[in-house]
């Protein structure tokens, strides 16, 4: 098997092992169900040809997130550039059909809605089982940083909780070496 045909294959087992999470990373950054899935679609583009330039294939997962992280940062960026805010604009991804009984899903994603662009993102990759490393890369940041960062982050998602009902969705680990 030549060298294309084996980046290709690689790109296949990878996008059917991470396609479906990548995507649900995109949308929760752009919040368009197209735009997402052009996110997912130049993301693998690109591992295909990095795989083929011979580039480091160590830690795979954490380079396509931080692909997707970047081009949606650059896609969020070009559209509100471009496009002149309409409400047809303004359509958002519907949340998944997840069992939400008491209303506390709905309650956490609108309050993650209002957090600034950056705690999103780095709520975002830690949801998806990201090391620091990795969400470092992918947002922009020193590593030494990431810790701080995303305790704020959770912090103020917590604190927008609560200020809107009044109590404490989310769990915390006792242990902080837990995270």
């Amino acid at each position: 098997m030549d060298t294309r045909q084996a980046a290709a294959q690689t790109a296949r087992e990878l996008f059917e092992a991470h396609g479906a999470a990548v995507y649900r990373f995109a949308a929760v950054l752009l919040h368009h169900h197209q735009d997402a899935e052009d996110c997912v679609q130049e993301a693998f583009l690109r591992l295909l040809r990095h795989l083929e330039a011979g580039g480091d294939a160590a830690n795979l997962r954490g380079w396509l997130f931080t692909v997707t992280a970047n081009a949606a940062r650059d896609r969020f960026r070009r559209r509100r550039r471009w496009l002149p805010w309409e409400p047809a604009h303004d359509v958002g991804i519907p949340p998944a059909e997840l069992p939400d009984e008491d209303g506390r899903l709905k309650i956490a994603r609108a309050a993650l809605a209002r957090l600034p662009e950056r705690d999103r993102l780095l709520l975002a990759l830690r949801a998806q089982g990201l090391s620091y490393r990795d969400i470092a890369a992918a947002a922009r940041l020193r590593p030494t940083s990431v810790g701080r960062l995303l305790a704020r982050a959770a912090d103020r998602w917590e604190a927008a909780i609560k200020k809107d009902h009044g109590y404490d969705l989310l769990e915390r680990h006792s242990n902080p070496g837990a995270r």
